[in-house]
């Protein structure tokens, strides 16, 4: 754009930043970030901050993008809270986990998937004692969580499928027969079940036993869920791709994932 003499502007740092976020270049953006304020005066805008916060958050700078936050000439909002929530949840910060719900709870914006986030850090720490507080906090706050609903089409039919629950679907029977099988293929391929911060069968699960069930060979399987995906389901449908030798597309509440050979798109960050 400059060889052009075209000087770039807000929404460009904003496309520059998120690129550098999703490939991991932390020298880079940090660069361009302090260009953009140095070099082109333009002032971070809500956007850019996010960016940096999940740049930051995917490299496990933790405390650097915590402090990036406070320093903010702008109040940060819900979103950008959640994203340094999650990068303690993959980087396993008790101590900031927790720092980051209260920031949550005072701008009252806590939802059940923070307490869910919350609770995997624990779980992932093998604070088991913490795992019952926090569940206890949220029944006695009356918090619940939404049942999750995971969706497939096949045929150009829309089968449902609920977390620990098939009841309504006519091949339940089949359904659980073929996760059973595939669940012990995938402990010899490697898989680890985490029955602590994701206990029971969850919806994804479900969909991806009926599309291996129904599919021949090879198909790709594409799943939609409203929910954000559990490091469990994450973890079953990345095994899932190299046993089977299958493509799994799960469109989840934040972002597509496209599990292949052992992989996800995301890097294993959302």
């Amino acid at each position: 754009m400059q060889e052009e003499g075209i000087s770039p502007g807000d929404q460009t740092f904003t496309g520059v930043l998120s690129a550098c976020s999703h490939s991991g270049l932390v020298e880079e953006g940090r660069r361009f970030f302090q260009s953009m304020i140095q070099d082109f005066k333009i002032q971070p805008n809500i956007h850019h901050y996010g960016c940096m916060v999940d740049l930051l958050g995917r490299a496990g700078s933790l405390d650097e993008a915590y402090d990036l936050i406070s320093s903010m000439r702008i109040n940060p909002d819900a979103a950008m809270w959640r994203t340094l929530l999650g990068a303690c949840r993959i980087h396993r910060n008790i101590p900031l986990g927790e720092r980051v719900v209260d920031h949550l709870v005072e701008l009252k914006a806590q939802e059940a998937g923070d307490y869910i986030l919350l609770l995997n850090i624990y779980s992932s720490n093998g604070d088991s004692d913490k795992v019952v507080e926090v569940r206890e906090m949220m029944k006695n706050k009356g918090i619940r969580t939404t049942p999750a609903c995971s969706t497939m089409e096949l045929n150009g039919e829309v089968h449902e499928f609920f977390a620990d629950d098939v009841s309504h679907h006519k091949r339940k029977k089949e359904i659980y027969e073929m996760l059973e099988e595939i669940n012990q293929q995938l402990v010899i391929g490697g898989y680890v079940g985490d029955g602590v911060s994701c206990g029971g069968v969850h919806s994804e699960k479900l969909a991806v036993a009926f599309g291996v069930l129904m599919t021949a060979p090879g198909t790709t399987i594409r799943v939609a869920k409203d929910l954000r995906i559990c490091v469990d389901c994450h973890n079953f449908c990345k095994v899932l791709s190299s046993v089977y030798d299958r493509k799994v597309v799960v469109r989840d509440r934040n972002r597509f994932h496209h599990f292949r050979e052992g992989r996800c798109s995301c890097g294993d960050y959302w």
